[in-house]
């Protein structure tokens, strides 16, 4: 297996530089490439990391040095862009969400799957401590049998945020949506890996605040496979960020997670340390509970790394990350048809 691995970063915007700092701050890997068509924001980045500016993609796909692609576009894009990189041999590690149509995400899996590549998608919330612990007290079935399970996300986002994007962001065509889509996908990720499937939804969506055409405002009623009951609501019309919460309640306790962090644990035995797997351990190890945003992208960089070195999938590939797109795209169905929508059976 590869020792050492050469990145290559297209989009040289916001998270294509934190995912070059990031790889920066790994051993085994060293960013080489990066693509961006504006030239000085391309050079800029590149300059950064001593690696050479493509003005195209298909420019460092050529790369023989370029083992591993890092997606970090409109999600729009991610589709074309990661049939590419599958082509050219490349793996693919791509931001959220993955896509934003069913059609897209089939294409993207079937892609790197023909082309024999993995495909990992960044979901870092999963990769704290405490989302951990919570996690794993569930499955050992501390809280009871889990009956309610919200998600909620209340931020702010200024015109100067759309402004600042392109005009790209609260677009369907290549934003796939607003407040969903975009902000709230880590914690409706979070909220159907700690309790399971969903089964179906009843939705709504308004935009109410901001001159985009996605919502900037949405609720939703879950029913899980479980037979669980749940609720998320996702913003970015509140005064401030408020730290995004996963509440989880049980017929033996409750728990909510805030922003991360476990902030209420009611149940007759801790959510310990204990509990966490070797691998969990290994996933989280350097983390500080007051490290700057982008810290927990550097453990799942570290960790899918880790993975190709070994010959093993990746954590959380194609496949898995498609769950939360998946729920999102059911409740754009329900907000627009007005009806109770089904969920496919997973698998």
């Amino acid at each position: 297996m590869i020792g050492r691995f050469g990145v290559g970063v297209v989009g040289a915007g916001t998270i294509g530089k934190l995912h070059a700092e990031a790889i920066a701050g790994l051993d085994g890997a060293r960013v080489v490439a990066v693509a961006e068509p504006r030239e000085e924001a391309g050079r800029e980045l590149a300059g950064r990391h001593r690696a050479a500016w493509h003005a195209t993609l298909e420019a460092l796909l050529a790369r023989p040095d370029v083992d591993i692609v890092v997606l970090a576009t409109p999600s729009g894009l991610h589709p074309e862009q990661a049939v590419l990189a599958a082509a050219a041999g490349k793996h693919v590690i791509t931001e959220k969400p993955m896509a934003i149509t069913a059609d897209g995400i089939e294409r993207m899996i079937g892609a790197c799957r023909a082309a024999g590549v993995t495909l990992s998608v960044i979901f870092q919330t999963r990769f704290t401590p405490d989302t951990l612990r919570l996690k794993r007290a569930l499955d050992a079935g501390l809280l009871g049998r889990p009956v309610v399970g919200n998600a909620v996300v209340h931020w702010r986002r200024t015109p100067a945020y759309y402004a600042a994007s392109g005009g790209w962001r609260g677009t369907w065509a290549l934003d796939g949506g607003g407040a969903l889509m975009n902000q709230s996908i880590h914690t409706i990720d979070l909220l159907q890996w700690l309790l399971g499937p969903v089964e179906s939804l009843a939705a709504q969506t308004a935009t109410l605040a901001h001159p985009i055409e996605a919502e900037d405002t949405a609720t939703a009623a879950l029913r899980f496979a479980s037979g669980a009951l749940g609720t998320i609501q996702g913003t970015t019309t509140a005064s401030r960020d408020w730290p995004v919460r996963v509440e989880i309640v049980g017929t033996e306790g409750r728990a909510v997670l805030e922003g991360g962090r476990l902030t209420v644990w009611a149940a007759e035995r801790p959510a310990a340390d204990a509990l966490l797997t070797p691998r969990d351990r290994e996933w989280t190890a350097g983390a500080h509970p007051d490290e700057p945003f982008g810290a927990a992208h550097g453990r799942q960089l570290r960790a899918v790394f880790a993975a190709l070195r070994a010959g093993e999938p990746p954590p959380f590939p194609g496949e898995e990350a498609r769950k939360a797109v998946d729920i999102i795209l059911a409740i754009y169905r329900s907000a627009a048809s007005g009806e109770r929508i089904t969920l496919p059976s997973p698998g």
